[in-house]
Parts: structure tokens; sequence; C-alpha cells
């Protein structure tokens, strides 16, 4: 009986712990998936706060040249979209300009690194590399950008053209949101509150409006509505969805590093 009361007691000691575990606090690593560190001081969270806003604009301005690339293309009036994604980068860098008194060196220097790796054709974390991930489907032959950097192919109908800009959209407003709620689990932790990060991002099994609950529904009703190729299927999209979350998780740490 010993035995079985010490067991017990063990158990009842592990639960409390679990119940009044706080949050990490200011400079604790966030956890398992999410890179990086919760900010240290108010004003490198302003500053963090202010970087993640700002990135989720570049890769909603950048889905948005490559939307434009892909329609002038599927009409047979090729467009070089550089000139738009440099205006992108103009925005951003203009951010970073505007709060580097606010920002520690190494927060500007890995939010540097972050622009490089997003906007760098050549690394195949990019968004010009992935571009080629949601216009997958060589069918017609064409690829989308064939002097440029830009990877992917002109979708060989309407609908398969409306499909791959909806699944451009989609991953766009899911990096969006990630993002956003980094953002919120940052702030969160820095004010000793905890956040459940995972259902803001992922499945939220009480509201049923975590970011990734989203996105499937979308997902759904393209698939539903027909026409996306089979590169594009219900499966290949959210395959999608968990790269981009992947890759914000991972990436976290260029945003909230840690002291």
């Amino acid at each position: 009986m010993r035995g079985v009361w010490a067991v017990t007691a063990c158990a009842i000691c592990l639960s409390a712990a679990l119940v009044f575990a706080g949050p990490p606090g200011p400079g604790q690593r966030f956890d398992d998936d999410d890179a990086g560190c919760v900010p240290n001081t108010t004003a490198h969270r302003k500053c963090s706060e202010t970087l993640a806003k700002a990135f989720a604009r570049l890769i909603a301005a950048v889905t948005t040249c490559h939307d434009r690339q892909a329609r002038m293309a599927f009409s047979g009036a090729p467009l070089d979209e550089e000139a738009c994604e440099a205006k992108a980068r103009e925005r951003l860098e203009a951010t970073f300009a505007g709060i580097a008194l606010l920002c520690s060196p190494i927060q500007l220097s890995l939010a540097s690194n972050e622009e490089t790796e997003l906007l760098d054709s050549t690394n195949p974390r990019s968004l010009d590399a992935q571009n080629g991930d949601v216009f997958c489907d060589s069918t017609s032959g064409n690829a989308m950008d064939p002097n440029g950097d830009d990877t992917g192919w002109v979708p060989a109908t309407a609908d398969a053209l409306w499909c791959a800009r909806g699944v451009a959209k989609n991953v766009a407003k899911l990096a969006q949101a990630a993002l956003k709620c980094h953002a919120k689990m940052a702030y969160s932790f820095y004010t000793g509150r905890n956040f459940d990060e995972e259902a803001c991002e992922e499945f939220d099994p009480l509201t049923h409006r975590g970011a990734r609950d989203r996105y499937s529904l979308r997902v759904a009703q393209l698939v539903a509505r027909g026409g996306c190729p089979p590169c594009l299927d219900g499966v290949q999209q959210e395959a999608l969805a968990l790269r981009t979350v992947g890759q914000i998780d991972a990436d976290n740490d260029h945003l909230y590093p840690c002291p």
C-alpha cells in the first residue's frame, strides 16, 4: 500500500506542477516547436511585433506580385514581376530603418537574414522558389518565368489558374495568421499570461477557428469547386500548410531572438 500511496502522491504533485506552472518569462525560450525567446524588454517586444507585421505584409505583397504574373502569363502577355517585388522589399527595408532605434543589433541582423531567405530566389525556402509548389501543373508546358528566377508553370486552363491563385492566397493568409499568433504568444508570455499558441496557429478543438481550421475550410471549398490539378488536391494543399507553418515556427527566432 505504501508504494501505491507514493505513486498517487507523485501523480498529484506532478498534476499540481503542471496546473500552476507559469508561462516562460522574458528572455526564456518559447517551447519545443517555436524557435526563439520571449522578448526581454518592452522595446524589443515592440520591435519584434513591428517586424512580424512587416514580414506579413511582405508575404502578402509578393503573393500579389506572383498572382499578377500568373494572370498575365495565362493571357499570353508575360510580366516581369521583379519591379513589383522590389517595391515590396523597399517597404520592408523602410520599416527596418524606421524602427532601428527601437531594436537591438541582433534583431535587425536576424531580420535581414529573414529578408534574404524569403527574397533570395536561390534559397529553396524563398517565396520565388516555393512559387512552383503552387503553380505546379506543367500540363501547359510553359514555364511561368522562362528567363527569370520564379519557379512554376503557367496553368493550362482557367479553372487550374483559379485554383492555383486561390491556393497561393490561402497559403499567404496562413503565414500571416501564424505570424500574428506568434506575436500574441510573445506579448502574453511577456506580460506573464498563458497563451495556447497551438490552438491559435493550428486546430482549435473548442472554437474550430484556429489558423489551420480556417485554411482547411478554404481548401475544402476550392476542391469542391473543381478544376484543381492533381498536384493541388486536398492532400497536397494540406502539405503546403504543414510546410508553411513549420517554416514560420523554425524562423521565429529571426523575429524573437534569444538574449
